[in-house]
């Protein structure tokens, strides 16, 4: 029963299928380019930056690049640009 004046809409939709494939998955992360995409959300960067360091530490990851995207929406053309020279590119958010 629903009050007087209220209307419940449903938000849920019909699956779909994506016909896209993931990355192969890489061999080694030995000698690799780590890439990091920081959205700007409080300690988004310093997270995966300490991921990158263990990364480092433990796997051999040789290098890392991090970019910045301040807004919601897609990264400017320059960011895409560094970061596609990457062998791996960590995505997230942190609040």
């Amino acid at each position: 029963m629903s009050a007087p004046g209220f209307r419940l809409y449903d938000p849920t939709a019909e699956p779909r299928i994506v016909a896209e494939r993931l990355a192969p998955r890489l061999a080694s992360l030995a000698g690799k380019r780590a890439g990091i995409l920081d959205n700007g959300k409080a300690n988004a960067g310093t997270l995966m930056l300490a991921v990158t360091k263990i990364l480092q530490e433990r796997y051999g990851v040789a290098e890392v690049i991090k970019r910045e995207k301040p807004v919601a929406g897609p990264p400017v053309p320059e960011v895409l640009a560094a970061l596609s020279q990457c062998d791996f590119v960590l995505v997230g958010s942190a609040d």
